[in-house]
C-alpha cells in the first residue's frame, strides 16, 4: 500500500512540476514556416524526335525547345497564376494554336522569378507587353532547365 501511495504521489508531483516549470509552445499557423508550393503549368505545342522540326515550331510560335528523354519539347509559355494561364489560353486559341497544358517541376529559384514576372503580367493591359514578359519567362526557364 505504501509503495502504491509513493508511486501515485511521485506521478502527481512530476506532473505538477512539469506544468509549472516547462514552457508551453503556443504557435499560430502564421508562426510555422511553410514553403509555399505553386503549380507551374507549361503550354506544350509538341514533342519531336528531330531537333530541326522542334526548332521550326518554336520559331513559328515564339517558344523554346527543351530536350527530355530523347525528345525535343516545344513550350509556348510557362505560368503559374490562373489569370495569366487563362489569358495565355485565350491568346493561343485566338490564333488557332493547338496546345497541351501540363504541370512541370521547376526550381525554387525559377519560381521566385516567375512570380515577379507574373505580377507584372497581371498589371499590364498590353498584349505586346504580356508577350514580351512571357518571352523573358521562357528565356529564364531555358537558362535554368536541367534534363
Amino acid at each position: 500500500m505504501k509503495n502504491l501511495f509513493a508511486l501515485i504521489l511521485g506521478c502527481v508531483i512530476s506532473v505538477l512540476v512539469a506544468t509549472l516549470f516547462m514552457p508551453t509552445a503556443k504557435y499560430s499557423e502564421e508562426d510555422i514556416p511553410v514553403m509555399k508550393e505553386i503549380t507551374v503549368k507549361a503550354f506544350q505545342l509538341g514533342a519531336y524526335q528531330a531537333m530541326d522540326a522542334a526548332q521550326a515550331m518554336a520559331e513559328k510560335h515564339h517558344g523554346i525547345v527543351v530536350s527530355s528523354n530523347g525528345y525535343y519539347t516545344v513550350y509556348a509559355s510557362i505560368l503559374s497564376n490562373e489569370a495569366n494561364v487563362a489569358k495565355m489560353m485565350a491568346y493561343l486559341e485566338k490564333d488557332n494554336i493547338y496546345y497541351y497544358v501540363k504541370s512541370i517541376s521547376t526550381s525554387e529559384e525559377f519560381n521566385t522569378e516567375l512570380q515577379k514576372y507574373e505580377e507584372m503580367m497581371m498589371s499590364t493591359t498590353s498584349d505586346i507587353a504580356f508577350q514580351e514578359l512571357n518571352k523573358r519567362i521562357l528565356d529564364l526557364y531555358e537558362a535554368t532547365y536541367e534534363d
